[in-house]
């Protein structure tokens, strides 16, 4: 009898066992789904700050996304040329490049919004340069890469005057992006304002 009590004992103390490890489990599950849910939307934020604008009217876009990168990094050039493969390597290292471009006052000023808005809630992104000139109001922020001559993001935005218009640009770049290589890029997307990365990569030399 004593034998069969104890038994008994240790079988109820093993279930409250198992139920305290299977509440905490289950507890710490919800907690990640907490977090997770409370960290969705800047991640979301993050990845779709602008994507709006794609579909907008009034709004000239220019999207690369990553499979357009990979056929770019596939190009048959010299590859005794360093220039050339320095090309190659900073166009393989990106992950997607986003231009937004308007005359629209109102979508201007949408645009100017969700700039602030994104540089307000993205607390690692910190201002890289700033350019008043010709009319033109160009500011360049980054957020830090593997050492001071990469960044893993590149924001600019301009307001001002852009062929006699009044105009608003967004252009965002995001991957392992060399600043002393990206202005070849840039340039040969023709993104108003862009051509000031000439500027932060003579500035990078001396």
């Amino acid at each position: 009898m004593k034998r069969c009590v104890e038994l008994r004992y240790n079988y109820n103390l093993a279930n409250r066992t198992i139920n305290k490890k299977s509440q905490t489990i289950n507890t710490m599950k919800k907690t990640a789904i907490i977090i997770a849910l409370a960290l969705a939307p800047i991640i979301s934020w993050s990845q779709n700050a602008f994507d709006s604008f794609e579909n907008k009217r009034d709004v000239t876009s220019v999207v690369v996304t990553k499979n357009m990168i990979k056929l770019l990094s596939k190009m048959d050039l010299d590859s005794s040329d360093p220039e050339a493969q320095a090309y190659l390597n900073l166009v393989n290292n990106l992950e997607n490049i986003k231009v937004f471009i308007t005359e629209n006052p109102t979508v201007s000023a949408e645009m100017d919004s969700a700039v602030r808005t994104y540089l307000s809630q993205s607390n690692k992104l910190g201002e890289l340069m700033r350019v008043k000139d010709k009319g033109q109001d160009i500011k360049f922020y980054s957020k830090e890469g593997k050492n001071d001559n990469f960044v893993s993001e590149l924001l600019m935005h301009l307001t001002g005057n852009v062929d006699g218009k009044q105009t608003s640009v967004i252009m965002s770049i995001t991957g392992n992006i060399d600043l002393k290589q990206i202005s070849k890029l840039t340039s040969e997307l023709k993104v108003p304002g862009s051509e000031q990365l000439k500027n932060l990569e003579k500035n990078k030399n001396n």
